[in-house]
């Protein structure tokens, strides 16, 4: 109900605009996909939609979206609903409302990106642009020439999404589905902040982020002997940067983050605190027309404990040090019309993969048939314990 009162009101301001001055895009897709090993189906209809205005010194947003799937209720709501006031001196725009906010430079690794919490009720397979949840947020950016300065207020926390019982994806240890949950009181000792200092000139570019805020995911706050009791979400401080450069036709980019006092499960149904630090390498380039991405990324956990818990791998023991390597390369052929991508996540010390192979072919301009595949090697690591999900899927999307 409170998504269709905010879309309403949005709306309502809308129709204040000039009609020249409103834009209308939207995207309806169908996906069909089985997986191999047992050929279950899925199925999903998706439809997203964009309503964009726009006043003499500002602008609204209203994404508002549905799922709907053959075995399940229909879910609405809106991803983005904000308000954009543009100030020319001194040079300010300040966005208002529930959005959306993107960090760093990694592709397809949340390291400084932490801001919007994750949507991960079909693991990572969504786009990225569906995975992001909105929060509601105060955002002001600033400019000084090369130099732009941005914070994020957020009032209210929103935590992570996570598969339910009923999902394929559902990872649990025994005991987490039935416990309480305690989300942290709505008061403003309790709200985020978010700042960031970004510098760009045309050969390189820079930023450094600072957060102080909750982690979007659960830790266990009590228990007993049976399991865990009650679960909570803990703060935790954050400090990090990214930067990137262009050597010859080489892109290369690098992103780190320091997280403080961050909460880990321990062995026992307990919990204990340590910094924890989350780097990436990576370059981009192209040969005869096929783009090419690499990236390096670690996990690191200061003064590691033998009990404590992976944070990625519910109930597993954590490593002090993790490693994984990315791969992407991507081609498009027949003016553009045809796109061949293909992404892998390769994770080390366990061997285990997630490989994404897709095509996809514009049919006319806005019509785009897809066909893919994700394949999940190894038998365990954050990979391999879902080799038994690998799939093959095909879409048809439309969008206006």
């Amino acid at each position: 109900m409170k998504h269709i009162i905010a879309l309403m009101m949005f709306l309502a301001a809308a129709g204040m605009l000039p009609a020249g001055d409103i834009e209308f895009q939207g995207m309806i897709r169908s996906y069909t996909g089985a997986t191999f090993d047992t050929g279950d189906m899925l199925n999903e209809q998706t439809v997203d939609l964009t309503l964009r205005g726009w006043g003499g010194m500002s602008q609204i947003l209203v994404n508002p979206y549905a799922y709907i799937t053959a075995d399940q209720e229909p879910e609405f709501g809106v991803r983005e609903a904000y308000i954009d006031l543009f100030f020319p001196s001194p040079a300010l725009d300040l966005r208002i409302g529930k959005q959306t906010v993107v960090w760093g430079q990694a592709d397809g690794a949340f390291i400084t990106d932490i801001v919007s919490p994750q949507d991960m009720r079909n693991f990572i397979l969504a786009d990225f642009s569906e995975i992001r949840k909105g929060v509601p947020a105060v955002r002001g950016t600033s400019y000084a020439g090369d130099v732009t300065f941005e914070a994020v207020w957020v009032p209210v926390f929103v935590p992570s999404s996570m598969p339910g019982e009923d999902s394929i994806w559902f990872d649990q240890p025994a005991g987490f589905a039935d416990a309480g949950t305690a989300y942290p009181d709505r008061t403003i000792e309790n709200s985020e902040i978010y700042g960031k200092v970004n510098y760009f000139s045309p050969g390189w570019s820079a930023e450094f982020m600072a957060a102080y805020a909750w982690d979007p995911n659960p830790s266990v706050s009590s228990a007993d002997a049976a399991g865990p009791e009650e679960i909570s979400y803990e703060r935790y401080g954050v400090v990090g940067g990214s930067f990137s450069t262009t050597v010859s036709s080489v892109v290369l980019r690098s992103e780190a983050a320091a997280y403080l006092d961050r909460t880990f499960n321990t062995q026992g149904f307990g919990a204990s605190t340590h910094h924890q630090f989350h780097g990436l390498l990576g370059a981009d380039w192209s040969i005869g027309g096929v783009n090419l991405s690499a990236q390096y990324i670690m996990q690191y956990i200061h003064d590691f404990d033998e009990s404590l818990l992976s944070r990625d791998l519910p109930g597993e023991p954590a490593s002090e040090l993790t490693h994984m390597l990315t791969a992407r390369g991507g081609t498009r052929y027949f003016s553009d019309r045809l796109d061949v991508d293909l992404f892998a996540y390769i994770g080390l010390d366990p061997g285990n993969a997630l490989i994404r192979p897709s095509v996809s072919w514009d049919v006319e301009n806005g019509v785009i048939l897809e066909a893919g595949a994700e394949v999940f090697l190894g038998d365990e690591g954050l990979f391999g314990r879902y080799q038994d999900n690998s799939l093959a899927y095909a879409s048809l999307s439309w969008h206006f």
